[in-house]
């Protein structure tokens, strides 16, 4: 299922990235290849299935390729996580 959230933290080191959906939930993911990436970046793809994905900016001009490592987490989570 195809979801929409925002970059909120992106930690270049680690390449995790966490993303805040319209619910106000989170997603935590490793970045997979080295394309430029950004707070406030809005991709789409499947959010909510643990593994390997291809999600794409809000143009569908760029896909990045990510590790989706949890969903649905708090706040209080995803500070740990980062």
């Amino acid at each position: 299922m195809s979801q929409q959230a925002t970059v909120v933290a992106f930690k270049k080191s680690s390449g995790r990235i966490a993303l805040r959906s319209a619910d106000g939930s989170f997603v935590l993911a490793e970045q997979t290849d080295a394309k430029p990436m950004a707070e406030g970046l809005s991709l789409e793809g499947n959010m909510s299935e643990f593994g390997p994905e291809v999600w794409s900016d809000a143009q569908g001009q760029t896909q990045y390729e990510v590790f989706v490592l949890g969903w649905d987490l708090s706040a209080e989570a995803i500070e740990q996580a980062m």
